[in-house]
């Protein structure tokens, strides 16, 4: 008898939530993603798993029990993060009138309301708080701090429809680093239950300033500590970006370049008031990483090895993320950076998992006892 809880997977991606919710005690029934580099991960890693490979607004709840083998009332927990690019402070958001990828967040309530599973969590960028549910020509500065009438009005609306669903909700931008992931990583994650119970959220393990209680950031050199042999895929830096990043020292950044050439290798970047700290950074092996991002070779976002002149390798991303070693990422070098740089970091997604499972039981056992008549 299998008394583990089940969990069922959108926008699955590299699983990165999925195996912390394992390692918290919860078994993935389902997993859905159309990215080719996603599905072959997923087959290969988890080859018996059920994968829905094609659009997920065409996937149904009674879809999803279908290929899971779960009936009415066995799913405990339904999560995902649905692509969040419309949403990034960087760039044209666009929200809802990016057809492909804005409207996904409310596919994820919809498919919520035809399983109705116990619990929830979404995951995405910070600016799905700020996010509009229309694009419209405002100058949005680097932190996207444009306030109107519509700032903040998809987020709103989400929450009306989970509500109406029948969900609590609560939601909180989670530093990685303060769970120990050696990683400063800023997301936005929504919980929600069926039957009402107040969102809480687990309290951090680590911390910026540590104490007698609570022990320092984990770090980049203790992320590839014993990684000895790596063979993933690895981009490079071109020429170019090369020259620039070879002047700059563990921990730096474009400002240890000497003005002039601060000026030259960054074009008009270098007038910018905000939005530079990734131009020609080098990591620290002494302090966490930034957040991992999908494309580590890029000037303005580069992630350069503390002591070598090249981009952090895909199973370096991967360590950083807190993924297992025999976690193998399958497809096209630049789709396996993609898969990593998504994911929620399975460390995170276990110290979530372990307190929602917690929820979860307390209030399946106060409804038993309900039942039984006790109190």
């Amino acid at each position: 008898m299998n008394n583990r809880l089940n969990s069922v997977s959108l926008f699955s991606g590299g699983m990165g939530i999925d195996l912390g919710l394992e390692d918290a005690g919860f078994s993935i029934r389902f997993a859905a993603d159309n990215m080719s580099a996603a599905k072959e991960t997923i087959a290969y890693n988890r080859p018996s798993l059920p994968l829905y490979g094609e659009d997920i607004r065409l996937l149904t709840g009674n879809e999803i029990r279908k290929m899971s083998g779960l009936g009415r009332d066995e799913i405990d927990l339904f999560v995902g993060g649905p692509p969040c690019q419309s949403f990034s402070t960087a760039g044209r958001r666009l929200s809802l009138e990016d057809k492909e990828k804005g409207s996904l967040v409310f596919e994820f309530a919809r498919l919520l309301d035809e399983t109705k599973p116990k619990a929830f969590i979404m995951e995405n960028v910070k600016g799905l708080l700020s996010a509009s549910v229309k694009w419209r020509e405002l100058p949005y500065n680097n932190n996207g701090k444009v306030i109107d009438e519509l700032h903040g009005s998809l987020f709103r609306d989400l929450c009306k429809v989970i509500q109406e669903i029948g969900y609590s909700i609560g939601f909180k931008e989670i530093n990685a680093a303060d769970y120990g992931v050696p990683q400063t990583r800023v997301r936005v994650f929504l919980v929600g239950y069926r039957d009402g119970r107040s969102v809480t959220f687990p309290e951090a393990t680590h911390s910026r300033d540590p104490s007698i209680f609570t022990p320092s950031w984990n770090t980049v050199g203790q992320a590839l500590e014993g990684l000895d042999f790596d063979d993933s895929y690895c981009v490079r830096f071109s020429e170019r970006k090369a020259y620039y990043l070879k002047m700059i020292p563990e921990g730096g950044n474009w400002r240890d370049l000497p003005e002039e050439l601060q000026r030259e290798s960054m074009g008009k970047a270098y007038y910018a008031k905000g939005g530079r700290s990734g131009y020609w950074r080098r990591l620290s092996f002494d302090k966490p990483s930034p957040t991992i991002l999908t494309e580590p070779n890029n000037a303005s976002t580069s992630l350069c090895h503390p002591s070598e002149n090249r981009p952090l390798s895909v199973r370096e991303c991967a360590r950083i993320q807190t993924f297992p070693d025999n976690w193998r990422f399958v497809g096209p070098g630049r789709d396996q950076y993609k898969l990593v740089g998504n994911a929620v970091p399975p460390l995170l997604a276990r110290r979530l998992g372990c307190h929602i499972a917690q929820e979860i039981t307390a209030s399946s056992s106060i409804n038993s006892t309900k039942k039984t008549g006790i109190i």
